[in-house]
């Protein structure tokens, strides 16, 4: 609420000022806040603009119960002109249909202290009711306040942010919808006593909230990468000050805490300790007096007076009053006057060289704007910065010009620290204040690492000379190809790494030096802000470094990939044709194979963790703490590590992958000194972001890697399955024509067995190494990439990377084992049809039984033994049972076609039961029992063949009782069986009469 600029006489001559009204209405107001009145809100508009005659704002249904019973009362009293009645009841609105008499307007002697002189009409105009019009229910005041006050907190408590402190009192204690909004209990909360979350909605806590962030309070949500957000808050200090003198309440924690909970109570009580000082700046008459004057009645001294003038200067952030632009105008002007004034002593005793008297003015001075102005008098006026540096500086400099690597850089801090050291020595005889002097030599350490500003010589002596760095070692002359060898010269590449380690190292240093100054005997700059600075000299070239190292990785990335293809080129011949030649002899020895794959193994294993210096674990053997560089790289190219490969010709290399890993390691060592800013610095956001972009460059080139040989492999087991397919029709063709089995054809395959062996051998060698290679990035990325990246924020593109380098993996293992399983499948079936003969199952009665698996039964299963084999070998037991589970499935039911196809006699079923036992043993020693509960269904149903007719119907009813058959075989697969008996036709009526359980 402002003054009002309308005409007085418009409001009625019975009325009171608009000024003396204004100032009622505030008192009155600030104590319904405090819950000691239920009020309607005062108002000096006229008539006619939506206000009821009576002097009050009309908010449509927000009328109290007994508003009819006032009214009567009124009626029921004298009718009287002139009354002596409370000032309080006024205020309660319990005479609003009555005029205000001022003392100057009535000839009568003043009114007593607390009473106030008011006349009344003789009929009390009658109150409005605009909610509860017929047709304008929703659309009246009270509807229009619930509509707002159904907007989002945030939105209610910006409006009320808007509204001057009495007016927004005003506004949420008159209007019921808005009292509901805000108070927890209701309406009549204010009266409750209590304060904070037990007195307030969320959105009335919000609009404490906001006023208290108007003060220059600031609150945010800090939220580190992988970690959860932490609320923290900014408070002046002159304003945490005063808090710790008004309440006791000291530290950020418990501040938070207490504007968490009871936001109201403290602005409250800031704002009762400063609105009056504040106000009296909107008259100049007053200014002086409010400044000179405590509120006690005593003279303030100039450090209470810096003090409150600082604590005015947040303060009129909020613009609290109606006349704020006045009050800020004469604020800012008597607090730059009171800080001139003192400065310029300041200045006289620092010329002079009196230190009691420039103590004496920074304790004054500390207090209004945080002492800024004598930390900036004190850092120019020091040598290095005010343009005649003495000859005891000229060292620093001197060392600063002669720049040129790392080593040399070192001696140029040591000379700084030197600087820096005796300018804390300074500080802390010329300044009383801890926090003062701090402020000091963080601003001295900010002019030596910032961009020149004047024409100081020693203005950023840090930043000139790391730009001197970045020159010279950019200019380092390289060679070309032909003059390399002569000169001795780097290439541009080794040139690049040169400068990029060099850099890391150098922050490495001065990091070390930041250290350093947070240890310092005089004064201690903390370990934050002297990181601070360092940070800020490099931000202007972060962005080319970061582009230069992904531009040096992925050159890395592909000289390893082309250095390993040329060599894959030169030996792909002859190397495969050795590998084709000993398959046999590797497969019949694949057990010493395995063990050669497993010593091959820990050897890599054993090369990685020497050289990331970690455990096998994955622990890292420094504590988990990231790795920085402390010394200047070398001209020479990093060290390549070579394990060997374990196979003649491997299809992926190792060594490729351990060496990528490297690289990235190198590259991620280098890029972690610039991910130790603080994290709101855009130089560590930088930083990380440039770490998982070279993450994913290495998953990334790694799965192309790895897609090539997946692929070839596939590419060549689908060609042996497509020959094994033409091989069985070609022989189920014959069989048809009865055609003879040529010694030729049984030749041929054989010899495609023989390949299929090498190729099932290589793909599970394959196999061995991917998952080595993939359990290499498992270790890297849990004892190096962890302490940059999360592993659990799904949303990170290199976890993306790394899960899709699995999947590739996953399905690539997938896809070839579905090519081994079928051409496994095709094989044994086309062994049982060849090898199988009719006789085998429908002997001639004169042949004894010889009660053994047939000659198919054995070479199918010796078959089976062979090639499952290499799936035994599986390093994962999940994964190795399912594959030979597939296997087995797939055996059950080419059992069951194979079956079909013959006419059983009883001997014959003699036969097929031995045939099923061999097959039945054969997938105990190698399946799970689920998958083995088929093999013992197939062979108790095989019963079937040997069991007299009268007999078969409860057999099947006993199997079926019992649950045999339960998800293994269908009710037609079993019919089926059973009617291969060679008398089945003669028996059909015994089995199928009156069948409930077929």
């Amino acid at each position: 609420m402002g003054e009002d600029s309308g005409d007085e006489a418009g409001i009625g001559g019975g009325w009171l000022s608009p000024r003396t009204l204004l100032d009622k209405t505030t008192k009155f107001v600030l104590n319904a806040a405090h819950g000691k009145t239920r009020t309607l809100l005062p108002t000096t508009e006229p008539a006619g603009r939506g206000f009821a005659e009576t002097g009050v704002l009309d908010w449509g249904d927000d009328i109290d119960a007994g508003a009819e019973d006032e009214a009567e009362e009124h009626a029921a009293e004298p009718q009287e002109h002139l009354m002596l009645v409370p000032e309080r009841d006024v205020l309660c609105g319990r005479w609003n249909d009555c005029a205000v008499v001022g003392d100057e307007q009535s000839a009568l002697s003043p009114a007593p202290p607390g009473m106030l002189r008011i006349v009344r009409p003789a009929v009390p105009p009658p109150r409005r009711r605009t909610a509860t019009r017929p047709g304008l229910a929703g659309t009246g005041a009270a509807g229009q306040l619930r509509q707002f006050t159904a907007l989002p907190a945030r939105v209610v408590a910006r409006v009320l942010e808007l509204l001057p402190v009495d007016a927004m009192l005003a506004v949420a204690n008159s209007c019921r919808v808005l009292r509901r909004a805000m108070h927890a209990h209701g309406p009549g909360a204010a009266g409750s006593g209590a304060a904070g979350a037990q007195a307030y909605t969320g959105v009335g806590l919000r609009v404490w909230r906001a006023r208290i962030g108007q003060m220059g309070w600031r609150m945010w949500h800090e939220r580190r990468r992988g970690l959860e957000r932490r609320p923290r808050i900014a408070v002046p200090p002159s304003h945490a000050r005063l808090l710790a003198r008004l309440s006791g309440v000291d530290g950020e924690a418990a501040v938070l805490e207490l504007v968490r909970l009871e936001p109201d109570l403290v602005f409250k009580a800031v704002y009762a300790e400063l609105i009056g000082d504040y106000s009296a700046f909107a008259r100049a008459d007053r200014c002086v007096p409010a400044l000179a004057w405590a509120g006690d009645g005593r003279l303030r001294g100039a450090r209470s007076a810096a003090e409150r003038l600082d604590q005015l200067l947040w303060f009129a952030r909020g613009r609290f009053t109606g006349a704020a632009d006045a009050a800020n105008r004469r604020l800012v002007a008597a607090a730059d006057a009171f800080e001139a004034a003192h400065l310029a002593r300041f200045k006289r005793a620092l010329v002079a060289g009196d230190r009691a008297q420039m103590r004496r003015c920074a304790l004054v001075l500390a207090g209004i704007r945080d002492g800024r102005a004598c930390v900036r008098v004190l850092v120019d006026a020091h040598p290095l910065f005010n343009g005649a540096p003495a000859p005891r500086y000229s060292a620093v400099l001197d060392a600063g010009a002669r720049v040129a690597d790392a080593h040399t850089f070192d001696a140029f801090l040591g000379a700084l620290h030197s600087v820096i050291a005796e300018h804390a020595r300074v500080v802390a005889a010329v300044l009383p204040v801890p926090a003062l002097q701090e402020s000091a030599l963080h601003a001295f350490v900010q002019a030596l690492f910032a961009s020149p500003a004047g024409s100081g010589s020693g203005s950023g002596v840090a930043l000139g000379a790391l730009r001197r760095l970045y020159a010279h070692l950019r200019a380092i002359p390289v060679a070309d190809q032909i003059s390399r060898g002569e000169r001795g010269l780097p290439d541009a590449a080794t040139r690049d790494i040169v400068y990029l380690s060099t850099v890391a190292s150098v922050v490495s240093l001065v990091l070390d030096k930041a250290d350093a100054w947070a240890q310092m005997p005089h004064v201690r700059l903390p370990r934050e802000l002297g990181r601070r600075c360092v940070f800020a000299a490099f931000d202007g070239v972060i962005d080319e470094y970061v582009l230069l190292e992904r531009r040096v990785i992925e050159r890395a990335y592909e000289g390893e990939v082309a250095q390993w293809a040329a060599r894959a080129a030169r030996d792909s011949v002859a190397a495969a044709e050795a590998a084709a030649a000993d398959a046999a002899a590797r497969l019949v020895n694949f057990r010493q194979r395995q063990q050669q794959l497993d010593e091959y193994r820990d050897r890599v294993l054993l090369v990685l963790q020497d050289r990331l210096q970690i455990t096998l674990e994955g622990s890292s053997s420094n504590g988990g703490k990231r790795p920085r560089r402390r010394s200047s790289a070398s001209h020479e190219a990093p060290r390549r590590t070579v394990v060997g490969d374990v196979l003649g010709y491997a299809p992926i290399s190792i060594d490729l992958c351990l060496n990528m890993v490297l690289t990235n390691r190198d590259t991620i060592e280098r890029l972690a000194v610039f991910a130790e800013a603080p994290p709101d610095m855009r130089l560590r956001e930088k930083a990380q972001d440039a770490i998982e972009s070279v993450v994913c460059s290495l998953l990334q080139n790694i799965g192309n890697h790895l897609r090539p040989a997946f692929g070839h492999m596939v590419a060549e087991l689908k060609d042996l399955e497509h020959t094994v397919m033409l091989s069985l029709e070609q022989h189920q063709q014959q069989q048809s024509g009865d055609t003879a089995y040529t010694a030729a054809q049984a030749q041929a395959e054989q010899q495609a067995r023989g390949k299929f062996a090498s190729a099932e051998l290589r793909f599970f060698e394959l196999i061995h190494l991917s998952d080595l290679c993939v359990q290499l990035l498992e270790i890297y990325f849990k004892s190096y990439v962890a302490q940059f990246i999360d592993q659990h924020d799904f949303l990170s593109q290199s976890n993306q990377e790394r899960r899709g380098l699995e999947r590739l993996v996953d399905d690539s293992v997938a896809v070839g084992m579905d090519c081994v399983i079928s051409i496994i499948m095709s094989q044994t079936q086309h062994i049982v049809h060849t090898e199988q003969r009719a006789s085998d199952f429908s002997p001639d009665s004169n042949v004894s039984l010889a009660l053994t698996p047939t000659l198919a039964c054995t070479r199918a299963v010796q078959f089976l033994g062979e090639s499952t084999v290499v799936l035994q070998s599986m390093a994962q037991r999940q994964v190795r049972a399912v594959f030979v589970g597939e296997v087995g499935l797939r055996l059950v039911h080419v059992l069951l076609d194979h079956v079909k196809q013959f006419r059983i006699t009883e001997p014959g079923g003699f036969q097929l039961i031995a045939d099923l036992n061999l097959y039945y043993d054969w997938a105990a020693a190698n399946v799970d029992p689920d998958i083995l509960r088929y093999f013992a269904a197939l062979k108790d149903l095989a019963n079937c063949f040997i069991l007299a007719p009268r007999d078969l119907r409860g057999f099947l009813k006993d199997q079926y009782s019992r649950h045999t058959f339960d998800g293994v075989m269908r009710s037609e697969e079993v019919y089926d069986v059973v009617a291969c008996r060679a008398d089945y036709r003669a028996i059909r009526s015994q089995v199928e009469g009156h069948c409930d359980f077929m």
